[in-house]
């Protein structure tokens, strides 16, 4: 039996969010399931005794598949570090921990919270905890917010939100029926309604009709067809917008420091693009691809899209 608390499951499933069809996560990984990526061994190793090959975005997983795992990649892999350096920790205190290290991976055992849990100081653990990775690329996202918050509360009080369930054994069946449909947080939401409006998707009056809001995120959708078209505002779809928003902001900061002459061509292509004209016009298509190869290959999903778009996209070009 596990030693750590066993609404842990619950509690990390409906964080990550579970997605059946394969796509690439803000981190550039391509993900599948609940947050599992090719890093992995358990996974990689299940995967490719299925499959016999690596993992593609497009694929996809059952779901029973995706339930089964979402618990032996924790048993197998993220709770080895706490068991053995904090045995003595309460059971709540090391699904607080877990969690964590399934969000963050196994390099934030290295970070001072883990350090606090490790020496027995689970106050300053949690305290830490509450605080510890929160933002991306600069960008404070309120769904990691409240997690870490929900975690802190966990690891020093036990305290768990009122829709945390333990399953009634470890059975992919019961894991599944004990957790609560998912859909994503208010604040991710809104975080979400916030890039369709500034990607063009949404009119910022338009942002309280949910009936424009999905139609939104239904263009958007279409605009990326490893995303499922169906409206919804899930796990892949925010994704997808925080990649999208990321390359925004990184192209803008590119294109500020370089020649201007190299943006003179890529202009004539910004109204052509749909979603991304003004994406095209802060990085400037022609420098992001000669002049940022990194840039390029990083979000090439996004930019091979952009091309698509424009009606500039080539045999030969990203691959």
């Amino acid at each position: 039996m596990p030693d750590y608390h066993p609404n842990l499951i619950v509690f990390t499933g409906q964080h990550e969010g579970k997605v059946l069809r394969a796509y690439r996560c803000p981190a550039n990984a391509i993900t599948i399931g609940f947050g599992f990526t090719w890093g992995s061994k358990v996974f990689k190793d299940w995967w490719l005794k299925r499959h016999g090959r690596q993992l593609r975005l497009g694929d996809t997983i059952a779901q029973a598949d995706a339930f089964f795992l979402l618990k032996a990649i924790i048993d197998a892999e993220y709770s080895q570090p706490v068991k053995k350096h904090a045995p003595k920790a309460s059971a709540h205190a090391k699904a607080a921990a877990i969690d964590m290290l399934f969000n963050c991976g196994l390099g934030a055992a290295k970070w001072t919270w883990f350090k606090a849990l490790v020496r027995g100081d689970i106050k300053d653990a949690a305290r830490r905890l509450k605080v510890t990775a929160t933002t991306a690329k600069g960008r404070r996202l309120p769904g990691l917010v409240r997690r870490r918050a929900e975690a802190s509360a966990i690891m020093e009080f036990n305290r768990w939100p009122v829709w945390v369930k333990a399953p009634r054994t470890s059975s992919p069946k019961e894991i599944a029926a004990a957790m609560p449909a998912w859909r994503l947080g208010e604040d991710d939401f809104k975080q979400g309604v916030d890039w369709l409006i500034k990607l063009g998707y949404l009119a910022d009056a338009a942002r309280g009709d949910m009936k424009r809001v999905r139609s939104a995120v239904r263009r958007f959708q279409e605009a990326h067809p490893q995303l499922s078209n169906d409206g919804v505002m899930g796990r892949a779809t925010l994704d997808q917008l925080q990649r999208v928003i990321d390359l925004k902001a990184k192209s803008a900061k590119g294109a500020s420091g370089s020649a201007a002459g190299a943006a003179t061509g890529a202009a004539d292509h910004a109204a052509a693009v749909s979603g991304y004209g003004d994406l095209v016009l802060y990085g400037s298509l022609a420098l992001l691809v000669v002049g940022g190869v990194y840039l390029a290959w990083r979000y090439r999903d996004e930019v091979r899209l952009a091309l698509k778009g424009s009606g500039t996209l080539r045999r030969g070009g990203l691959a």
